[in-house]
């Protein structure tokens, strides 16, 4: 096991998609490949294998095991023997397996292939996968259908060659429009491979100081983008904090939520340096799974976290997942539908409920994996002053009466603040300032940071107190503010 002397140099690098990306780019590639099937006009009774084409395209972006070239071509057979109109469409489901395992040998032994600072890896697998994918279908359809060995040799065979060298100009043709897109999307980085899906499993990781999550000299930035979104980031939250995280556009909010949950670095694609620490484990030695027992991650787009039809089968859905016991399942149920004043919605159906009661209904789902840690990002911008106002009440009382540590990223400030008890600033993703709500709201008020968030009768005070009519500036709403002159007029 080896130690890190400096945390922030250590890296995390990730492709959008993951282990799992060939699986998305060859899923489009084929949908591109069937289409072009379905609608391309034959000249002379030849036309291109486009589902030949597409998945060694696939098979040249993601380079997947033998095993998962295999899984590939069986789909790809799958697809056309739904769609060929050969006289035994079945004998696809030997051909096209054997030329997605052709694609993928080319692709692990002469991948290193170049023409003029180009890889020739599509046209020579276009041609050899089509070829012996077809050689295997033509042999398949001689011998079920018996026809003579001149009609196999003089016609079925030149016939696959044909094909086989139209695919060597159309595999190249799709290759690179998919490699360009592809990589603006960040799903095919030029890292290296061991860096993409290592876990850190071989160092020792501690977090520099105590908290329920540390963040430790974070930095982040999404593939293709050269400016970091979060830059050496340090940030600890304690057990029963209220943390309140705001920032204007573009400052890393919403990155670091993610990155509190896990989905930074885990499903985000990018790279990742320093460390962030859930309960003292670091995020790269873990998943978003079983972060999930310990974080609750409420999005900003809470519709779309729901599911299910009516509320109670929402919630059993995400125990069903984790293999809860059904007796545990109902108990559950009853207890955070109660937590979220919902009791009696039990059997409503979600398309009969609120904003507000669906926002209750996603907490709800939340809570029932009993997370310590609640995370929200910017969690009221669909709902009105009321149901605001309602919201947070709930928040208080998760944090104070059930131990919930809550953090929020939020714009509007006015709302949360009177139940916060710290208050973060970020700005181009560094944190400016990390304090009590008074300390935070007087530091973006005197060095003008998304002035547009502080209370308008906060920088009230902070104007009247400039000026020397008040000396108490600590009014975070209304009725501090008349509190506080109250108090300092009658003295």
């Amino acid at each position: 096991m080896k130690r890190i002397e400096d945390i922030g140099k250590l890296e995390f690098h990730h492709r959008q998609g993951g282990r799992f990306r060939w699986i998305t780019v060859t899923t489009l590639l084929l949908a591109v490949g069937t289409i072009l099937h379905l609608v391309s006009p034959s000249v002379g009774g030849v036309t291109p294998n486009w589902a030949i084409a597409t998945y060694c395209v696939a098979i040249c972006l993601t380079k997947p095991s033998y095993k998962q070239g295999l899984g590939i071509g069986l789909v790809a057979a799958l697809i056309n023997v739904l769609t060929s109109k050969s006289g035994f469409p079945y004998g696809n489901l030997l051909s096209e397996p054997v030329g997605a395992l052709t694609c993928t040998f080319l692709v692990h032994h002469l991948g290193h292939l170049q023409g003029k600072k180009h890889s020739l890896l599509p046209a020579l697998s276009g041609f050899l996968a089509t070829f012996m994918s077809g050689f295997v279908f033509v042999t398949i359809l001689k011998a079920v259908m018996n026809l003579p060995w001149v009609v196999y040799v003089t016609g079925m065979i030149p016939l696959v060659i044909v094909i086989g060298l139209l695919n060597a100009v159309v595999t190249p043709a799709l290759f690179f429009p998919a490699l360009r897109l592809f990589r603006s999307r960040g799903m095919l980085e030029d890292v290296d491979e061991t860096a993409v899906i290592s876990d850190h499993s071989e160092y020792v990781l501690q977090p520099s100081r105590d908290g329920v999550l540390v963040l430790d000299h974070v930095s982040y930035r999404y593939n293709r983008q050269r400016t970091p979104v979060l830059c050496d980031v340090n940030l600890a939250v304690h057990k029963g904090d209220f943390l309140v995280i705001t920032g204007g556009a573009g400052s890393g909010k919403s990155t670091l939520c993610k990155a509190l949950t896990g989905a930074v670095p885990h499903y985000c694609g990018g790279v990742m340096k320093g460390m962030v620490f859930v309960n003292g484990v670091a995020t790269t030695q873990s998943s978003i799974s079983a972060l999930a027992g310990t974080v609750g991650y409420m999005l900003d787009d809470y519709d779309s976290q729901l599911v299910a039809m009516t509320v109670e089968e929402e919630i059993a859905f995400t125990l069903e997942n984790y293999g809860v016991a059904p007796e545990k399942i109902e108990k559950t149920i009853d207890e955070v539908l109660a937590t979220v004043q919902m009791t009696g919605y039990r059997k409503r159906t979600l398309t009969n409920l609120s904003g507000g009661q669906r926002q209750r209904l996603v907490i709800a789902d939340v809570l029932a994996m009993k997370p310590e840690i609640l995370v929200f990002d910017e969690p009221t911008s669909a709902l009105d002053p009321e149901g605001t106002k309602q919201f947070y009440e709930l928040l208080h009382t998760l944090n104070r009466e059930h131990g919930h540590t809550i953090v929020i990223v939020e714009q509007n400030l006015e709302a949360v603040l009177p139940y916060a008890d710290r208050l973060v600033v970020l700005d181009k993703g560094r944190v400016c300032c990390d304090g009590s709500v008074e300390t935070t709201l007087a530091y973006m008020y005197e060095h003008h940071i998304h002035e547009a968030a502080i209370p308008s009768v906060f920088a009230c005070a902070m104007e009247l107190a400039a000026h020397g009519i008040i000396t108490d500036g600590k009014w975070l709403s209304a009725e501090t503010a008349e509190q506080a002159l109250r108090q300092q007029f009658s003295s």
